[in-house]
């Protein structure tokens, strides 16, 4: 088990040049002086070719959208065809260049909430987590990632079984939060940089006690910034369990209330911080394409968790050039529509341009 500690500032926050801005420059450098054509391609490789008066040609990077299509019963539909699919950024209708329905491995961060909050549950946590690893198919990936004061990184991506169910059964309980920290750990500095189908699981009541170099905001900025990772919170409620441990603290060992706030007071308080703390989670689902469950109990938390692998196995991934390439920093909207009646399509709402 590894103690995540970022000793420096988020990398994000100093964006350096990537290695197809230098390959892109480097073409321009060369034609400039040289005559040469230089081909870089979606994977930031690059081919010269000495000849004369030729134009640059490069080819802008893909922009993937995974897409979950269900009709109203929830159940989803899985036989649709590229034809069916219209997709526009900005409003403007892009052809689609790439399509595939998706039911192929995953590779999942899963992040589990080992503070105060849930120390009591932590056993039934665990054995929900573990159903879930049961349940992966042999080229699934999943790294295991508890916070609780600090950012515990249990194990590494893999799909070693035994491995994972140790990471697992090695989470012990703290004290405080850092629900902010592991998302973005999570997100933008363990699966940001990784190939192929990515989703972030969380389960937390989503309320941040303790995180330092890392805010509300970093985090949905992350989501937004790294395209085609799905965040799935699964919402647990600790507040009955938050309220009984505020009443046992209100009141000495004689007997004899302390001076705190009132009950009315507390109860404000509390509704305030569970409101802020739901409408973020719900705000990393919405803007990942992902989606919230809910755990209201513990009994509904191994549900929550199937219904999430279900879902990884039942989406269709789309694909476009942007028409103008990344050559301008700002956001872009992204609207999928399906030709096919009552059903409902759930996607990422933009992705971000970033150098």
């Amino acid at each position: 088990m590894a103690l995540f500690k970022r000793s420096i500032r988020p990398a994000r926050r100093l964006r350096m040049p990537s290695a197809r801005l230098v390959l892109t420059i480097l073409a321009s450098v060369l034609t400039l002086f040289c005559g040469a054509r230089v081909w870089v391609d979606a994977s930031g490789s690059a081919s010269l070719n000495l000849v004369q008066d030729e134009p640059i040609k490069l080819k802008a990077t893909l922009v993937q959208v995974p897409v979950v299509v269900s009709d109203r019963g929830g159940r989803y539909v899985t036989d649709l065809q590229r034809e069916d699919f219209e997709l526009f950024e900005d409003g403007v209708k892009q052809p689609i260049d790439f399509f595939k329905s998706v039911d192929e491995p995953f590779t999942v961060a899963l992040l589990l909430d080992s503070s105060g909050s849930t120390s009591d549950q932590l056993t039934q946590i665990k054995s929900a987590a573990l159903a879930f690893i049961d349940n992966l198919r042999d080229r699934d990936r999943v790294m295991v990632i508890s916070f609780d004061d600090s950012v515990h990184i249990q194990c590494g991506l893999t799909g070693d079984r035994p491995t994972l169910r140790r990471a697992v059964e090695s989470i012990s309980a703290g004290e405080y939060t850092q629900v902010y920290e592991a998302v973005y750990t999570a997100v933008w500095e363990k699966l940001r940089g990784i190939d192929g189908r990515r989703a972030v699981i969380v389960f937390t009541d989503g309320i941040d006690t303790a995180s330092s170099e890392i805010d509300q905001e970093d985090t949905l900025d992350a989501v937004v910034d790294s395209e085609n990772i799905l965040v799935y919170p699964i919402r647990y409620s600790t507040r009955g369990d938050v309220e009984r441990r505020m009443a046992r603290t209100a009141t000495s060992s004689s007997g004899v209330m302390k001076p705190v706030k009132s009950e009315e007071e507390r109860r404000h308080a509390l509704d305030r911080v569970y409101r802020e703390a739901d409408e973020y989670l719900d705000q990393l689902a919405k803007l990942s394409g992902g989606k919230i469950e809910r755990a209201d109990t513990l009994n509904d938390l191994q549900g929550a968790f199937a219904k999430i692998a279900d879902e990884l196995r039942h989406q269709y991934l789309l694909g476009y050039y942007p028409p103008d390439g990344r050559n301008s920093s700002k956001e872009r909207r992204i609207t999928v529509r399906v030709s096919r009646p009552s059903v409902m399509v759930r996607a990422r709402p933009s992705y971000r341009v970033t150098s």
